[in-house]
């Protein structure tokens, strides 16, 4: 595959051939359309794998979006502070119980000021089409690309499948229009997940929130695949930022239900500490978290680039930044950086650092020095995000639910008929054997086995249905897994 890791500032790309790999560096000022168009003539058969730090540049921005949240909870607790009650009720064994109201929801709709519509019914990830039918009414005012449905989210935590889907909301046309110009250059591709993972587009369009610290991911795998390093702590230095992920008996560390803006979400993803600084940092007194092009580049606002210059290191227009650095104490500036770093570093149980990152040949040593731990700088270093995604495996997750007395069984919030005949009582065995089958019927759509994570039953639990002292069948839920994993060389 080609992979491709759309930064802040530059996008990388990896192309494996034999035992070497073709890179290739692309500033962002290009346009993605202009720079896809790029990448697409090294690669003419290869399906593209793209991680993107998208979401999380837009995470910042999410008061500037107004979101109108729409919730069916049924009856029981009172959610009127997470967004506007409406009628309707799914009960938890996906039955319709009350149905929406459409004229109920047209003058809600009409009554309210917003720009991007969030629906959330409680047992929705039981039986989707109560969240569906609101969705075809609010078509009538706003484009699909601006309604998010929490079914997609999956998980059983209602507030926080609330707040996921109102992110989700925020940022979805803004990520359908991305999906939409990677299309028009790409038939075949896959976005990079934040847990380390690839899945189809048509996944992600749904439930933004899998790209939550996607570029972060595939530049710690990358540095896994480059160094086989199986604890330790990557130290991406990029042009924004500078990233900082453990990683623990070769995978990095992950994390359920990560909180944003101090809301908890159901977002899985790696645990990455993001220090806002990096190579296009401001330089006032002391580093800024506003960036700009260095001098070195042709810019007009002296960066932690040109102070490096400054300090004796030649990269782009070095003369350039000098004329300007006379005005600064430059290392001042990078023992401020320095510092910061290690500051973070303290706090983590590792000794020894991979670095990546343009900067990482440069800067990687001292900090190393500084907090005095081991490092290491791999061949194709700046390229660390681009091949990480190129040498992930296909990751899904089925959240699957069997109700034998109903007869109905309810794939991701999808009701179909059950597999296992009404009453009977099925094995766990048997149970997991069906869930599987279907994980890997969908995954088989989108990509070959030998592309597909190892299988992992996350969970299961089963209960008797009894009326009138009869056992009538069994209820099942489980959540399967392809895990996200890395194709090696000659594996």
């Amino acid at each position: 595959m080609i992979g491709i890791d759309v930064g802040w500032t530059n996008t990388h790309v990896a192309v494996f051939k034999d035992d070497e790999i073709d890179t290739i560096e692309l500033p962002n000022e290009l346009g993605i359309s202009n720079i896809l168009s790029k990448i697409k003539s090294l690669a003419e058969k290869e399906r593209a794998v793209i991680s993107t730090s998208l979401l999380n540049q837009l995470i910042h921005r999410l008061d500037e979006f107004r979101t109108l949240t729409i919730l069916i909870p049924g009856p029981g607790m009172n959610y009127s502070n997470y967004g506007e009650i409406v009628r309707g009720f799914v009960n938890h064994r996906g039955d319709v119980v009350e149905n929406v109201d459409e004229k109920e929801i047209r003058e809600l709709l009409k009554s309210k000021k917003y720009d991007n519509i969030a629906i959330a019914a409680k047992f929705s990830v039981r039986n989707s089409s109560i969240e569906e039918k609101v969705k075809n009414v609010a078509i009538e005012f706003v484009d699909e690309s601006k309604i998010a449905l929490s079914y997609h989210v999956g998980g059983f935590n209602y507030l926080a499948r609330i707040n996921t889907t109102v992110i989700n909301a925020k940022v979805k046309s803004l990520i359908f229009d991305f999906t939409n110009k990677i299309k028009s250059v790409f038939d075949n591709f896959y976005y990079y997940k934040g847990d380390c993972g690839i899945t189809p587009w048509q996944f992600v369009v749904e439930n933004p929130s899998l790209l939550y610290n996607s570029s972060s991911a595939s530049s710690a795998i990358g540095a896994i695949y480059l160094t086989k390093e199986k604890n330790a702590v990557v130290i991406d230095i990029g042009g924004s930022l500078t990233k900082i992920i453990v990683v623990e008996n070769g995978m990095p560390k992950i994390v359920d239900g990560i909180t944003i803006h101090g809301k908890k979400t159901l977002i899985r993803s790696i645990n990455s500490i993001e220090l806002p600084f990096g190579g296009d940092s401001i330089v006032a007194e002391r580093l800024s978290q506003r960036c700009s092009k260095p001098i070195a580049f042709g810019g007009k606002d002296f960066t932690f680039i040109d102070a490096l210059n400054c300090l004796g290191y030649e990269i782009g227009d070095y003369k350039a930044s000098r004329e300007e650095g006379k005005k600064f104490d430059c290392e001042k500036i990078l023992q401020q950086y320095i510092s910061l770093v290690c500051d973070v570093l303290k706090g983590l149980d590792v000794k020894k650092i991979v670095g990546v990152g343009n900067l990482s040949s440069i800067l990687v040593p001292k900090i190393a020095e500084s907090c005095k731990f081991d490092y290491v700088i791999p061949k194709y270093n700046q390229f660390s995000g681009a091949i990480g995604v190129a040498v992930s495996k296909l990751s899904l997750t089925l959240f699957a639910r069997f109700d034998t007395e109903k007869g109905i069984a309810t794939y991701n919030g999808v009701v179909e008929k059950c597999p296992f005949r009404t009453g009977s009582l099925p094995s766990e065995e048997e149970v997991v054997e069906v869930a599987v089958k279907k994980l890997y019927e969908i995954a088989r759509n989108f990509a070959k086995e030998s592309e597909f994570g190892k299988l992992k039953v996350l969970n299961i639990d089963s209960y008797t249905v009894v009326r009138g002292g009869i056992r009538r069948g069994a209820i099942y839920d489980l959540v399967v897994q392809l895990e996200p994993g890395i194709k090696w060389k000659n594996s």
